[in-house]
């Protein structure tokens, strides 16, 4: 599995949200700037987060987003499947529309892959990535 830029620019936008939140709302401009990303991208980015209600917004000069709950309530694979979709190693184990489960040798490892990887970015919340307790 790799990310997309989606993922490894979302991930660090929501952690600069983290680490700045006791500055209220974040504009998209202050993000993009302090992590040097593109900010039409970025943008898009924010609005799927928004869209998931992981951040919220507010209009006006002191406008712009910041996350919508506790850094402990938001995993980093809540964030990663917001803006990558299901986070899989492989279709066959995804879909579970594999009709050759039965004959294929690799559909335990490749399950046991997916099970894993889910596990630890679940088990990341926003408060551990913030303080390097990874």
């Amino acid at each position: 599995m790799k990310l997309s830029t989606r993922g490894r620019y979302g991930l660090r936008a929501v952690h600069y949200l983290a680490e700045n939140q006791d500055k209220g709302y974040i504009s998209v401009s202050e993000i993009s700037d302090k992590l040097n990303l593109p900010e039409n991208y970025l943008e898009q980015l924010i609005r799927l987060l928004k869209n998931s209600n992981l951040v919220i917004s507010a209009r006006g000069a002191k406008g712009g987003y910041k996350l919508s709950r506790n850094l402990d309530d938001i995993s980093v694979g809540e964030v990663l499947r917001v803006l990558e979709g299901e986070i899989t190693s492989s279709e066959c184990v995804s879909n579970g529309n594999c009709h050759a489960i039965k004959d294929c040798e690799a559909y335990l490892v490749f399950a046991k892959i997916d099970n894993a990887i889910n596990k630890a970015v679940d088990s990341i919340s926003i408060r551990d990535m913030i303080n390097n307790n990874i």
